[in-house]
Parts: C-alpha cells; sequence; structure tokens
C-alpha cells in the first residue's frame, strides 16, 4: 500500500532594486540643493573667446547658467571648459586700491577612487586681459586661465613621430593676460608619474599627400621641478614651486599670463616608453604659490553628502609700502550657514586658509584701477565627468560691506587686533568686543536690508546684561549726513556663547533713513582662574542681509592667570667708565626675579623706565629665560644716543634709577646705577722752579759745572704715551753773555747742545689704564743730565736763562 503525503512549499521571491546615479544625476542633485545666490546674469558676462594665436584650439566657451541664473556651470561634460567675467557695466569690477571680498560656493564632484571623474578644476581670476570679456585659456589642465602647452607629432602612413613641445612664451600667449589665478585644482597633471592622464588630443589637421599634424596637450602642469633647475624668478611669492601635488587637491596662486610661470620638465622615465606619451620627453610646468591641499571634492557621508564648498576670498591691496595679499578661507562654513573651524579631517571638509604675498605690477597698466574678476574652470575628458558649478554669495559690486572686529583692554589701555603684537589680556580686565560693521558708499549700488546677526562670542569673558537687561549696543552712524542712531541689545538674544539678533536699520545710501556704518559693542570681563595662561581662538560673527553676507572673526588672545607674584630687581654694584670712550657702551646689567615659582617665557617683554639727571627714558629687551629668574643688559649709551657725554662728564658720579615692568605690567622695585666717570687721557710734566749750577771762580777752567742738588723732572701719564725733550734758550747776565751753553750729557757720553734745538731725552710707548709718574732725574748723576758747558772765561756775576720741557703724546 503506498501513502502519497503531499508536501507543500511556500517560496517567497525578493526583488531587490539597485538605483545608482550617474554624474549627471549627483550634478543636478547639486543644483536643486544649492545655497541661495545672487542672479549671475545681471552681474556678470559669459562671452566666447576671442583668439589671437594659431594652433590654439580652444575656441569656445561652454559657461552656462543654472536654476534661474543662481548657478554658474563652467564646464558640463567631457571636455568642456568655460569662464564668466565681471560686467563692468554693470558696475562689478574689482579696485585693486582697495580690500575687496568675494564670497562663493563651487562644487568639483563627488569624492570617488577615481580623481579623473572630479578633475580638473576652476579658478578664480582677477585679469586686465586687453580681450576683457572674451578672454579665455587653455581648456583641460589649463582650467580655462592658464595657456596651451602645445605639443604635436607628425602623422603619416598611420606613424606619430617627430614630438614637439611649445616654449613657455607661446603657452603664455594663449593664457589670460595680465592676470592672477586663485586656482582649485581637482586632478593631479603630473607627467614625472605614471597615471592615467597622459597626452589628450585636442586636434588633428591632415596633411593630404604630406605628414598631417596632431596637437596634444601633455598633462604635465603639476609636476614638481624635483632637480632645482628652474629658479623661482623675485616677483613671485616667496612660497612658490613648480608643480604641486594633493590627493583631493590642491590650491595654489598662480600667474597665468607670465611666461616666466612656465618651464619644460623632463618626463618621468615610465612615460618616455609609455606609448600614450607619443615619445614627448619634456612637458610643461607651472610655478604654484602659497599651495595648500584640500578637501575639493563631495565630503560628509553616503547619507548626507556636502556637495557645495565655500569659499571667502579678500583682496587686500598694497599700503605702506608693503605687498599686495590674497587671503582665502577654504571650507569655511556650512551650507546652513553655520562657521567651520576645524582644520583636521574630520567629517571630510577641513578647512583651509591661507595668506600670500602677490605682485600688483603683474595686471600692467589698469585703466582706472579696474580689474575683471570672475571664475573659469575646465573637465577633463573621460566619460561622466563632473560639472564645475560656482555660486555667488556677495559680489563687490552689489553691495561691499566689510566687517571688523577689535577687543579693547580697558584696564591695560590697549587694542587687539589681528596684526597686534601683543594680544594678552589679565584675568579680571575689562574688555570691549566691538563689531564694526561699514558699508561702502563708494562702491556700492544697492542698500543692504534685513541684516542679521550671529555672532559666536570669545570664550573666557564673562557676559553680564547691564540694569536694563541689555548685553549689546549697536551705535548707527551716517557718514553722508551725520545722522545717528543708538539701538540696545536684550540679554535674552544670548544663549550660552551664541549672540543672534536683527539690526533694526538697513545700511546703505540708496534710502535717506540708511545708515552707513554699525557699531556693535559687548562688554566683559576677562576669566581665568587657572595656573596657566588661557589661549582664547579666534571666534565667527556672521552678518547676512538679502543681498550680502559679511564674516569676520574676533582676533586670537591670551588670557593670563590671575597675577599675585612680585618681580624684584637685585641692587647693582657700582660700575666705572671712561670718560669719552669710543668703545663705551654702558650696558647696565640687570638681574630679575620672580616670586611664588612664577617663571618668564622666553620672549617675554621687559620695559625699563630709567631716570638719569633730571631726564627720562625707556628701553625695552625681552626676558630671555624659562626660569625664575632673569638676567640681561640695558644698553643705556645707545638709549640715550647722542647726549651721552652731556650726561656723564668727565670726573663725575651719577645715579641712575631705574624700574622693570613685565608684559604683565607688574613692576618692580626701584634700583639705584652708581656710575664713575672717569678720566679720559693725562699727560703732564712737571719740573722744579730753579735749575741752579755750582759757583766758579772767576778764572775757573772747568770744562762742566755741576748741577746743585734738589733738582727734579717727572712725567705724569694715564692712556697716554709720550715723548719728553727739553731746549734752552741764551745764558746772560743783562746783555752780556754767558760764555758757555747749556747741554744734556747722556750715560753714554753723548752731549747735546740745549740752545741749539729740542732734544728728546726719555719717551715711554707703554699705555696704562692707571695714573703713571716717571722721575726722569732720579737715572741722573752728577756726570749726567743737564750740564752747564764753558767754552771760555766769563765775566763775574749771577747768569740766567729759561730751560723748556716738552711732553708731547708719542702716537
Amino acid at each position: 500500500m503506498s501513502i502519497f503525503i503531499a508536501i507543500l512549499f511556500s517560496v517567497i521571491i525578493f526583488s531587490l532594486t539597485t538605483t545608482t546615479l550617474t554624474s549627471a544625476d549627483e550634478t543636478q542633485q547639486a543644483i536643486d540643493g544649492a545655497p541661495a545666490g545672487l542672479d549671475i546674469q545681471k552681474f556678470f558676462n559669459i562671452s566666447p573667446p576671442l583668439n589671437t594665436v594659431t594652433d590654439n584650439p580652444f575656441l569656445y566657451n561652454y559657461a552656462r547658467t543654472a536654476k534661474d541664473g543662481k548657478v554658474l556651470d563652467l564646464a558640463d561634460g567631457s571636455g568642456k571648459y568655460g569662464a564668466a567675467w565681471s560686467d563692468t557695466s554693470a558696475g562689478n569690477y574689482l579696485d585693486i586700491r582697495k580690500d575687496q571680498t568675494v564670497s562663493a560656493w563651487l562644487y568639483f564632484g563627488a569624492a570617488v577612487d577615481n580623481e579623473l571623474l572630479n578633475g580638473q578644476g576652476m579658478a578664480l581670476v582677477l585679469q586686465n586681459d586687453p580681450r576683457g570679456y572674451n578672454a579665455m585659456g587653455a581648456g583641460y589642465q589649463g582650467l580655462g586661465v592658464y595657456g596651451y602647452d602645445k605639443g604635436t607629432t607628425s602623422y603619416y602612413y598611420l606613424t606619430e613621430s617627430k614630438p614637439t613641445v611649445a616654449n613657455p612664451d607661446y603657452i603664455a600667449s594663449t593664457a589670460v593676460k595680465n592676470s592672477m589665478a586663485l586656482e582649485f585644482d581637482s586632478q593631479k597633471n603630473d607627467a614625472i608619474s605614471q597615471h592615467d592622464e597622459s597626452p589628450t588630443q585636442v586636434n588633428f589637421v591632415p596633411g593630404g599627400l604630406r605628414p598631417g599634424t596632431y596637437y596634444y596637450t601633455l598633462s604635465g602642469y603639476d609636476t614638481r621641478d624635483t632637480a632645482n633647475k628652474n629658479p623661482i624668478p623675485s616677483n613671485y611669492p616667496e612660497n612658490s614651486q613648480f608643480g604641486a601635488g594633493g590627493g583631493y587637491g590642491h590650491i595654489a596662486v598662480t600667474y597665468p599670463g607670465l611666461a616666466s610661470s612656465y618651464a619644460l620638465l623632463a618626463t618621468g622615465a615610465q612615460n618616455q616608453v609609455n606609448s600614450a606619451w607619443k615619445g614627448f620627453t619634456t612637458a610643461a610646468s607651472v610655478i604654484h604659490s602659497g599651495t595648500k591641499a584640500a578637501q575639493l571634492v563631495d565630503a560628509g557621508t553616503d547619507e548626507n553628502p556636502i556637495y557645495w564648498h565655500h569659499v571667502t576670498f579678500t583682496w587686500k591691496h598694497a599700503e605702506n609700502g608693503e605687498s599686495a595679499q590674497i587671503k582665502y578661507a577654504f571650507n569655511d562654513k556650512y551650507l546652513d550657514g553655520t562657521i567651520n573651524n576645524d582644520t583636521t579631517t574630520l567629517g571630510g571638509y577641513p578647512r583651509v586658509d591661507q595668506t600670500v604675498k602677490v605682485d600688483p605690477s603683474i595686471f600692467g597698466n589698469i585703466k582706472d584701477n579696474k580689474l575683471y574678476w570672475g571664475f573659469t574652470g575646465a573637465n577633463g575628458r573621460s566619460t561622466g565627468v563632473y560639472s564645475k558649478l560656482v555660486v555667488f554669495e556677495s559680489i563687490p559690486a552689489l553691495v561691499h560691506a566689510e566687517a571688523k572686529t577689535s577687543i579693547t583692554d580697558h584696564t591695560l589701555e590697549k587694542v587687539i587686533t589681528d596684526d597686534s603684537t601683543d594680544q594678552s589680556v589679565a584675568h579680571g580686565d575689562k574688555l570691549t568686543i566691538d563689531y564694526n560693521v561699514n558699508y561702502d558708499t563708494e562702491n556700492s549700488r544697492a542698500d543692504w536690508n534685513k541684516i542679521s546677526a550671529d555672532i559666536d562670542l570669545p570664550t573666557n569673558i564673562n557676559y553680564t546684561p547691564d540694569n536694563n537687561g541689555n548685553i549689546a549696543t549697536i551705535n548707527y552712524t551716517n557718514s553722508l549726513n551725520g545722522n545717528t542712531k543708538t539701538e540696545y541689545i536684550s540679554g535674552t538674544n544670548l544663549t550660552d556663547q551664541a549672540l543672534k539678533f536683527k539690526l533694526a536699520e538697513n545700511l546703505g545710501k540708496v534710502s535717506n533713513t540708511a545708515y552707513t556704518n554699525a557699531d556693535i559693542v559687548i562688554n566683559g570681563i576677562a576669566d581665568n582662574t587657572t595656573d596657566h595662561d588661557i589661549d582664547v581662538p579666534e571666534k565667527p560673527a556672521k552678518f547676512s542681509g538679502e543681498n550680502q553676507i559679511s564674516t569676520t572673526s574676533t582676533p586670537e588672545f591670551t588670557v593670563t592667570y590671575q597675577k599675585n607674584w612680585l618681580l624684584n630687581f637685585k641692587n647693582p654694584d657700582p660700575i666705572d667708565i671712561v670718560y669719552n670712550d669710543a668703545d663705551e657702551k654702558l650696558n647696565l646689567p640687570t638681574q630679575l626675579s620672580y616670586d611664588k615659582n612664577h617663571h618668564f617665557k622666553k620672549d617675554d617683554p621687559i620695559r625699563y623706565d630709567i631716570s638719569v639727571a633730571g631726564k627720562t627714558y625707556t628701553g625695552s629687551s625681552q626676558a630671555n629665560s624659562t626660569d625664575t629668574s632673569a638676567t640681561g643688559t640695558i644698553p643705556l649709551r645707545s638709549i640715550i644716543g647722542n647726549d651721552f657725554w652731556n650726561i656723564f662728564k668727565e670726573k663725575t658720579t651719577q645715579k641712575i634709577t631705574v624700574m622693570a615692568t613685565d608684559k604683565d605690567d607688574i613692576k618692580s622695585n626701584t634700583v639705584t646705577y652708581t656710575v664713575n666717570v672717569l678720566q679720559d687721557k693725562f699727560l703732564d710734566v712737571n719740573a722744579s722752579k730753579d735749575l741752579d749750577f755750582q759757583d766758579i771762580n772767576y778764572l775757573s777752567t772747568n770744562k762742566y759745572l755741576k748741577r746743585k742738588s734738589g733738582y727734579s723732572v717727572s712725567v705724569t701719564s694715564l692712556r697716554n704715551p709720550w715723548k719728553l725733550s727739553v731746549s734752552t734758550s741764551a745764558i746772560k747776565k743783562g746783555d752780556i753773555n754767558f760764555n758757555g751753553i747749556l747741554v744734556y750729557k747722556k750715560k753714554d757720553g753723548t752731549t747735546y747742545d740745549l740752545t741749539s734745538d729740542e732734544v728728546p731725552i726719555a719717551e715711554n710707548d707703554v699705555v696704562s689704564d692707571q695714573l703713571v709718574t716717571t722721575v726722569i732725574s732720579k737715572d741722573w748723576t752728577d756726570d749726567t743730565g743737564p750740564l752747564l758747558k764753558q767754552t771760555g772765561v766769563s765775566e763775574s756775576g749771577k747768569y740766567s736763562g729759561l730751560v723748556t720741557w716738552h711732553v708731547t703724546n708719542s702716537i
């Protein structure tokens, strides 16, 4: 008997659908989710390029606008490139004489492993090209602004040969002339490394019966000059080099229109044997200045991608003999408007800040000081490459409003800005944070309306509302009509360190009711009860209106901990100096010390208040110590200057009082230096008043008459070598001459007639800092020294004459 059992299986079939976004889809998502921007068509011009150089294949401008004119699409599709320049007829230009700011949002593509899909990149360009709106550089690695690095081969019977490369002069002739570019390069073009981007064909001219010509761009603008064979010209910024790197892109300042910006470098050995390189052994590289690696492509997470990257670009004009500067902050805020201060890679959106000095002469002769500015961009050759998009957040032509911040320390009576060398405040100091928002009446064309303030206040400051509950005061002024107004901001607008409010008044010049300046002041007390200094980072503030967003940040500063230590100045020993000594510096030795184990820092400034002879001076130095004590010197002569020897007179004693003050305004006790001023030099001869000789009889026949005792001659000197000589006048009794002469007789018997000339008898070449007396006469005997020599019989009586001793500096 057979039993059949029916077993029923329930089969469940799962159907899964996978959606893959193409680059076009993601680009459209980026456009749809683009931040609010200005109407590009009102203020920018997109025109076809005007090419004047033969063989230049970049003849089109593929730039267009999207999203009702609010998004600029510079390059949409493989190999596309484009440019949009400021419309000067609409008042949109950059005045090179003034500080001006541009802020924009940029899109390069998705964060995929294939960098070719994000290439090539874009550039923010300032230019004075004679072609104006029609200026255009090369595509691909040229980013629409650099020149065309033309490489050619000869094609004949299916064979390419004779590779040639254009020189830097040709390359520069095809670039945007008289220009400076801030490049955002999302693809590394390196001719040394072996990578996927080989020379790209951009044109082919058939030759018929003759060889044809292939035209290439060689993909080498980021090649490093590893051999340093090409020196950087002096008009380039200090931190310049050929080529650049960056795994997810880089940012750099360049001069596209100068031939000196380009150099032909050797390609890598692996590329020279690679058939894709067509036999090219050199490729052009570009000088990059202030290069910074940057996260240019899509960031965030798969669930929350960040398509857009914000950049704030500031032109700092040349003044006071200083160079102009480019300052930029990339990824400085998120799409929701919050500030990003994270310079690490956390979150995949690292902030990049840089300042680069630039040479304004690169722009040539600028008419009315007005430059064109705009964006250029280019795609690589890959299928599915992402578009290059720009949204303008603010432009100088519409509203030019600048926000600046400073901190005033009322206790120490100083103002701290970004440029201050002294950026420290002390615990308990009374502080005022000043946000000054200034509307530029000269360059702006519309009022700035409905302004909202979003301020992140610095930490380590206690903010307390006044008796009326107000946390801030806004002082409005109008520079055109003199109107003023004061507005108070309630403390209810402050949450933790965030202060948010709307300004009651507009800024501008179109409406008579608007003001041109808003000064927002917030008071607080510095707070640091720790046992160490606290460095407070900069904190941003944003002022947003219908047609402009301006940002600023407080300067970085340090809150020093509570000061309860003493500074001791050790009393010095007396000091001797020599009057009128050319080498005398009078360096006063100093010895300072702290109590309570408080330590100096090497660069701590020390101020010395000096009083001498009724006059006051100030000196300064650095502690140069990391201990509780510090030694140093005060170069008093250099501090006093030309008046020094008028104060420190010869053979005087001067008292100098000095008090030291440290960087925290801690003052020491007053010490007194005693300075004894010694004689400079001294040289003197001293001789007895009378030189008497022995009496003789009328008929004496002695040849030499000896001296009577008691006559002496000496020389006293101080820092003086010397020579001593002697001479005499005629010896007479009235009108009657003595028959004889005064002579000087040496030990060796040599005898000198003292009536004929000065006779040198002694000298000393030893210079002594002590006062020294040399007695010349001590070595005389009865038969040496001054003697009276008879030459005949003389009439009886008393004869006399004059003996003169001469001492002179022997140098």
